[in-house]
């Protein structure tokens, strides 16, 4: 689901791209593909982390995003990326980074609040077992209590 979200708004992303920071189609179209996976791991390795509060308030607009240490993560892996990967300059994929990533956090926290979806919807959008993996995770770090 997450990833029909980042799709959905592709297009608009790519053109937004392509007009405010110069990028040719090509470069656009790779530095999304790019930003998706950066997006989409981060918010898994921070919601495997247990940090879904954190990812629930940023998403729903109680914390800004660009003060989140998981939006400014994603930012900086994803930075080198488009210098190494897209070939974009150093000089314009630190303009590009921050834009992009927040783009896609916005759009994805706009469909959350849209749809209501709480805590384990939102795992549910993540994918990967991680709505399996984290009760029992977390039961086990109890040490059982609730067994």
């Amino acid at each position: 689901m997450l990833g029909n979200i980042i799709n959905s708004v592709k297009g608009q992303l790519t053109g937004e791209l392509q007009d405010k920071f110069k990028l040719d189609p090509q470069q656009a179209n790779q530095s999304v593909d790019l930003a998706k996976d950066h997006v989409t791991e981060g918010l898994r390795k921070e919601a495997s982390g247990g940090d879904m509060g954190g990812i629930m308030n940023m998403l729903k607009g109680q914390q800004s995003p660009q003060g989140s240490p998981v939006m400014n993560s994603m930012i900086q892996n994803y930075l080198g990326d488009l210098t190494s990967k897209v070939g974009i300059p150093e000089s314009v994929a630190q303009q590009v980074a921050p834009f992009v990533v927040s783009f896609l956090i916005n759009k994805i926290g706009g469909k959350v609040s849209a749809d209501g979806l709480g805590q384990s919807d939102i795992m549910g959008m993540l994918g990967g077992g991680l709505a399996d993996k984290l009760p029992k995770g977390i039961g086990d770090k109890l040490g059982g209590l609730f067994k």
